[in-house]
C-alpha cells in the first residue's frame, strides 16, 4: 500500500535550527496525527559519515529519537552530485510511502533542494573544447553582443537571465549552439516529484545568527576539532576529495600544520560561517520564492503551523 503524504522540506542557512526543526516536526506528526515521520538528509557534507564534527552531524541522541536516511553512506573518496542524491532522495520517497510515512527532508545545500521542488533537466555534456571556444567567443565579442546573439538563440532563456550573470549565460549559450535545442526546451522536460511538497525556509535575525555562528565556531573546537581532523588525516593522508570543502577543514589543516595560532583559525572559519550563512539566505530569498519563510530558529518555530500548511 502507498499513500500521497505530503513532503516537508526545511532548509535554511548553516547554525538556523534546521535538524532540531525537523526533529520538532516529525515528534508533533507522531504526537499529533499518529503519522511516522523519518528526516531524510539533504545536506552535501553530511552524506558522509567521517567529519562530524566539522559538517555539523546530527548527534547521537537526536539520531536515536526519529530515523534519519541518507547520513553518513558516502565514504570520504566517493562523489556525490546533485542527480545521485535526487535518485537516492526519490527512492526514499517511495519506500517511505509504501512504509506510509512521511519524509521531512532537511540540509541547507540549496542546489538539492532546488533539484527536489522543481527537478532537474537531462541537459546535454557539452564537451570541454567546445565549451571553451564559447568562452573565447565571449570574451572576444564582449558582454553586450554575446547576450544579443543568445537572446536570438534562446530568446526564452534569455529573459530570465541577468546579462551580468556571466556563468549562467554561458551555460544558456553553450547549450543550445551543441545541441541545437535552448535549454529552456530542456528544461520543459524536467524530471519532477509528483506529490505535494512544503517548503520552509528558517530565516533568523542576522545578528543572532551571527552570534549563533560564532558560538557553533567556538563549540566545534571544545568538542574535539583538532583531534577529529588529525584522525582523519591519518587514515586519509594526503586527501584531495569533496570534504575538503567543509569550511574549516583548510584552516584546522593550517593550525595542525602550526601555520596559524588557534585564535587566527576560530577567526577565520567564523568569518567564512559568517559569509556562507549571508550567501544561503540570499539563495534561498531568490530561487525558493514559494517557500514558507520563518523569521526565527528551529527550537523557537512552530511545527503546528507549518504542518496544518502542509495539509497532514
Amino acid at each position: 500500500m502507498t499513500t500521497n503524504q505530503p513532503l516537508l522540506v526545511v532548509t535554511g542557512p548553516t547554525s538556523s535550527g534546521k535538524t532540531i526543526f525537523a526533529l520538532r516536526c516529525a515528534h508533533f506528526l507522531r504526537n499529533n496525527y499518529g503519522i511516522e515521520a523519518e528526516v531524510v538528509n539533504a545536506d552535501a557534507s553530511q552524506l558522509y559519515g567521517e567529519l562530524k564534527i566539522l559538517s555539523s552531524y546530527p548527534s547521537s541522541e537526536i539520531l536515536k529519537q526519529v530515523r534519519h536516511s541518507l547520513y553518513g553512506i558516502l565514504s570520504p573518496l566517493e562523489n556525490s552530485s546533485v542527480a545521485f542524491w535526487l535518485k537516492l532522495a526519490k527512492e526514499n520517497i517511495q519506500r517511505l510511502r509504501e512504509e506510509n510515512k512521511a519524509a521531512i527532508f532537511c540540509g541547507g545545500t540549496g542546489f538539492y533542494i532546488s533539484a527536489l521542488l522543481n527537478g532537474i533537466s537531462p541537459t546535454p555534456a557539452v564537451p570541454a573544447d567546445f565549451r571553451q571556444k564559447i568562452v573565447e567567443k565571449f570574451r572576444e565579442i564582449g558582454r553586450e553582443a554575446f547576450f544579443r546573439e543568445l537572446t536570438n538563440l534562446d530568446p526564452s532563456s534569455a529573459k530570465t537571465l541577468h546579462p551580468n550573470n556571466t556563468q549562467r549565460v554561458l551555460r544558456a549559450y553553450e547549450v543550445v549552439a551543441f545541441s541545437g535545442k535552448p535549454l529552456s526546451r530542456w528544461w520543459e522536460n524536467r524530471n519532477t516529484i509528483d506529490l505535494p511538497i512544503t517548503a520552509v525556509v528558517l530565516s533568523p535575525p542576522r545578528n543572532e545568527l551571527n552570534i549563533r555562528c560564532l558560538n557553533r565556531v567556538n563549540d566545534m573546537m571544545k568538542n574535539g576539532l583538532l583531534a577529529e581532523v588529525e584522525n582523519f588525516l591519518e587514515r586519509y593522508p594526503n586527501y584531495q576529495g569533496a570534504l575538503r570543502k567543509v569550511i574549516g577543514y583548510e584552516e584546522t589543516l593550517r593550525l595542525l600544520r602550526k601555520e596559524t595560532t588557534e585564535s587566527e583559525s576560530l577567526n577565520q572559519i567564523y568569518v567564512k560561517t559568517r559569509r556562507y550563512a549571508k550567501r544561503q539566505l540570499t539563495w534561498f530569498r531568490n530561487q525558493l520564492l514559494d517557500a514558507h519563510t520563518i523569521p526565527n530558529f528551529g527550537d523557537r518555530a512552530d511545527p503546528e503551523e507549518i504542518l496544518t500548511k502542509a495539509k497532514y
